[in-house]
């Protein structure tokens, strides 16, 4: 299992296929989700813009080696965001006031997209070197790494049904409990209403995508009704962010973001912190187990599942195992469990339809089980993280 995330932080204000400039604090924080992002998930799908400031500003950033080993090790992948939604404000009068009447004249919002060069992965590329004034050779050899690094995800064949998409999601009413019900014909909508349509337009076409490709995004959607059969997995990676940061709280340890702000860590120390033993299996942990629940009901099992506070075959679900190898439970396996769970494991390596005893595994069963024989589970990757902090204390 991959676990992939689209981080459109960068783009998510863009207008004209232009970034939005954004304040330091914005900037430290953006940098801050990416590291935690970096840690939490296996690929980040980052969106650029049109001139691919996305790309100029990480190597301004973080520095041109530690881009590239990012680039390099598959953990950052690039998106161009090709789709563009524009709205109306009014026409501005001769003596700088804004004559708002016209818009009513307007459809709300309207759409299109980028095409021909614009969404050519190695014009872009070129163009974010461009701005940090690399010269030719470097820009060359920096292009043959990084363009094969994009990802023709994009959903830039709406093309001319962007706004009628958007338009769709109002008149269905799928925006009511985004503070925006249909009350009223498009047309009619006042600069504000237009404003909040726009807004959620570009929510709404980033929802498209996600549904399309299967990613995660960190926004918390949760409670969005927009295409709701098509969005199960916008909010996850939200619920798995948050859910982590509990993890650690319980575990005295900063979350992943604070831990960047706070310059515990910068972003080269992701290539050890992501192969630290356990990470991957926490990944896959947290992903699974994380992304549907709430943060107390992980809490409680993080706590009971890795301690050995709860039995580990008590439930029905469904999930029945045929046999002790499957597991590898024998006298070894009762050993690694320990008490009256691991005394009935390992008393013998016997298929355990054999045994008269229930031993169907939920999914939080299943992870304890196949990472104690891997000698892994979550809270040993905690630990290990932990080390780390201490170390730069």
């Amino acid at each position: 299992m991959t676990n992939k995330l689209y981080n459109s932080s960068f783009t998510k204000n863009s207008f004209l296929g232009i970034a939005a400039k954004l304040s330091k604090p914005e900037q430290e924080n953006i940098l801050a989700e990416l590291f935690e992002q970096l840690l939490l998930f296996d690929k980040i799908i980052i969106s650029t813009d049109k001139d691919n400031e996305t790309l100029a500003f990480l190597i301004y950033k973080l520095g041109l080696d530690t881009v590239v080993r990012l680039v390099r090790s598959g953990y950052v992948q690039f998106s161009i965001k090709s789709a563009m939604i524009f709205t109306s404000t009014g026409r501005r009068r001769e003596d700088g006031t804004i004559d708002e009447s016209v818009i009513y004249n307007q459809p709300p919002i309207s759409g299109g997209s980028l095409h021909g060069d614009e969404i050519d992965p190695s014009t872009n590329v070129y163009r974010g070197l461009k701005m940090l004034g690399i010269d030719k050779k470097e820009r060359n050899r920096l292009i043959n790494i990084i363009v094969p690094k994009y990802v023709n995800d994009n959903n830039f064949e709406l093309g001319g049904n962007v706004a009628k998409v958007i338009l769709d999601a109002y008149t269905n009413n799928n925006l009511e409990q985004l503070g925006l019900p249909f009350h009223k014909d498009p047309f009619d909508l006042n600069i504000e209403e237009r404003k909040i349509l726009f807004q959620l337009g570009n929510t709404i076409l980033d929802s498209s995508m996600l549904a399309k490709n299967n990613y995660k995004s960190y926004n918390n959607y949760e409670h969005i009704e927009i295409q709701k059969k098509n969005l199960e997995n916008i909010g996850k990676a939200y619920n798995v962010s948050k859910n982590v940061s509990e993890i650690l709280k319980i575990e005295n340890t900063p979350d992943l973001k604070n831990l960047y702000l706070e310059n515990s860590f910068d972003m080269s120390d992701i290539f050890k912190i992501r192969h630290l033993s356990s990470a991957k299996y926490f990944r896959n942990w947290i992903n699974s187990v994380g992304e549907n629940a709430n943060s107390y009901e992980v809490t409680e099992a993080y706590l009971s599942e890795i301690n050995g506070h709860k039995k580990f075959f008590n439930t029905i679900s469904g999930k029945f195992i045929k046999n002790t190898f499957t597991f590898g439970a024998t006298t070894g396996l009762g050993s690694l469990l320990g008490g009256p769970v691991g005394a009935v494991v390992g008393a013998a390596a016997t298929p355990i339809a054999n045994i008269g005893i229930d031993y169907s595994l939920g999914l939080l069963e299943e992870y304890v089980l196949e990472g104690l024989i891997e000698g892994k589970n979550p809270k040993s990757y905690i630990d290990k993280l932990k080390i780390e902090i201490n170390k730069t204390k």
